[in-house]
């Protein structure tokens, strides 16, 4: 039943990822400027009060992060998720790890290639680098975390 609900997530989250990465270069470009003109009103100090344009210069500054973050964080997710599918105890840990890491980086990879029939996007080797950190990440993450659920329910 457990590994049955991580590949429905897992297949699910695969389409979100996919989702985002169909669309175009402007509509993705406005969804990381409301992300900066949201992270402007917490860190910045009368940030209501500035202009729109000082707002924007803002959320430009901030944008390249904020992509870079959310390719990480999307993909530490996916990492966790396919781990979870994987997860048993019959086999060992760091194989877990490894093709659960492996899966989920020929899925960033093959997203990269999606984005180049993307208008206005393109396919980026450093992004699969990124998103391959993110998924080491969320494998590492998956790994403590059914360890000890699974110790805990050998005892």
């Amino acid at each position: 039943m457990r590994r049955t609900l991580f590949i429905i997530l897992t297949i699910v989250w695969m389409i979100v990822i996919f989702a985002f990465s169909a669309k175009d270069a402007d509509a993705s470009q406005q969804e990381s400027y409301k992300v900066g003109f949201i992270i402007g009103r917490i860190v910045v100090e009368d940030f209501e009060n500035q202009t729109y344009d000082e707002q924007l210069e803002f959320a430009k500054l901030v944008d390249h992060p904020i992509r870079k973050t959310a390719h990480a964080m999307e993909y530490a997710i996916l990492g966790f998720l396919v781990l979870g599918a994987l997860y048993s105890s019959s086999m060992r840990w760091y194989l877990q790890g490894l093709i659960a890491w492996g899966i989920a980086t020929l899925y960033a990879a093959s997203d990269e290639f999606h984005q180049l029939f993307v208008p206005g996007r393109s396919g980026e080797f450093k992004d699969v680098c990124i998103d391959s950190v993110g998924v080491i990440i969320g494998v590492l993450i998956g790994l403590l975390i059914f360890s000890k659920h699974y110790k805990n329910s050998k005892e």
